[in-house]
């Protein structure tokens, strides 16, 4: 399965938007329109960079770099394909 950064994007904008602190994976794959082990998937990518936690099996939530993340300037953007 390729990595798609947009859905990677889209993944920590929802976390970030939804008004519990915490989103199942499947809730999020239902909110963006997508298979659910796609979005699984890619939640996985974005643990792998610390910009997410699993609290228990399949509910996630924004971690504090992920807030950095999102929160940070235009120029201080760094893409998700760049390492950190």
């Amino acid at each position: 399965m390729r990595r798609d950064l947009m859905l990677m994007e889209a993944i920590l904008g929802q976390l970030l938007q939804s008004p519990d602190p915490q989103m199942t994976a499947s809730g999020i794959a239902q909110r963006l329109n997508v298979e659910a082990a796609i979005a699984r998937h890619h939640l996985h990518l974005l643990l792998d960079k610390g910009l997410v936690q699993e609290i228990e099996a399949g509910v996630w939530r924004l971690s504090n770099q992920g807030h950095d993340y999102l929160e940070g300037s235009p120029d201080q953007a760094m893409s998700l394909a760049r390492p950190r």
